[in-house]
């Protein structure tokens, strides 16, 4: 069994891409988790404890899982190939998928984005999802956490992080797309990432519905997938675009420089999730009223 990555910045189709190969039998796209990436920089106490893992896990994702927190517990033994193995097939058993039939796992994060040992260690496939800066500036505006990158300055601070950790991300294997060759780009996406054509699976079968029922900036990535961001962008205003587009060019030249910011946002990240895990735990050892 592989595991493969879809990487991106926030608000760059990733979902919609991990959601158009999960339909492909013989892969399974977890729920959006930067879990592999913070399992590289667990302190020894947190890798060795199944059930603080289990937490950490919870934490780390970013949507529903099917799965209760006693069958994560379960799957939180051995190395780290063993770990995510032993998730992916729980979650395809869970959502009625046979694990036998798994070929590839896609896991898909747009945080801690500059952690990568994990996936080096496995020496993962690595998709890069780029989407027009002026159509992700657009739909981070809309969200409420996006709303911090609603300064054309910050947020092409922002953006450069997110290449900075692109470009240090030392696997033998990575493809680069543009949000705006889908769904085109699917084949040479399947290709790369080797899965054969084997049909598509049941429509039941899928965490998918689960997401878009429960997350409102996800509610339409089980809908057939149509790409509008040309005449997205020619309704935007040309004065803001212009703005945009003068931050993104004076703060390029800064990219390299940025990468301890983004180093500084992916562990603060790493509390936020450690924080959720702290939660977590407490709410599953409180006794039951």
């Amino acid at each position: 069994m592989q595991h493969a990555f879809v990487i991106s910045e926030p608000r760059s189709g990733s979902t919609v891409l991990t959601a158009m190969l999960d339909r492909r039998k013989g892969v399974l796209s977890m729920p959006e988790s930067s879990f592999p990436q913070v399992l590289g920089y667990l302190k020894k106490h947190e890798r060795t404890d199944p059930r603080r893992l289990a937490a950490i896990y919870l934490g780390s994702t970013f949507v529903p899982t099917p799965l209760k927190f006693s069958e994560i517990e379960s799957c939180m033994t051995g190395n780290d190939r063993d770990v995510l193995n032993q998730l992916a097939e729980a979650t395809a058993g869970a959502v009625g998928r046979d694990p036998r039939q798994l070929n590839c796992v896609i896991w898909k994060t747009v945080r801690t984005i500059g952690m990568h040992q994990v996936l080096e260690d496995l020496d993962a496939k690595v998709v890069i999802l780029r989407r027009h800066p002026h159509n992700v500036f657009e739909s981070q505006s809309r969200f409420s956490y996006g709303v911090r990158n609603r300064k054309p300055f910050r947020y092409a601070i922002f953006r450069q992080s997110y290449e900075a950790a692109f470009t240090r991300l030392a696997v033998s294997e990575r493809l680069e797309i543009e949000y705006d060759d889908l769904p085109e780009a699917l084949s040479d996406i399947c290709g790369f990432l080797e899965v054969p054509d084997l049909g598509i699976w049941p429509d039941d079968s899928s965490h998918f519905a689960e997401v878009a029922g429960n997350c409102n900036w996800l509610s339409e990535v089980t809908r057939e997938f149509q790409n509008r961001d040309l005449e997205k962008r020619a309704r935007l205003d040309d004065s803001a675009c212009r703005t945009l587009d003068h931050c993104l060019s004076i703060t390029r030249p800064l990219r390299f420089a940025i990468h301890p910011l983004r180093r500084f946002f992916d562990r603060r990240s790493l509390g936020h999730v450690r924080q959720i895990a702290d939660r977590t735990l407490k709410k599953e050892t409180a006794p039951e009223e």
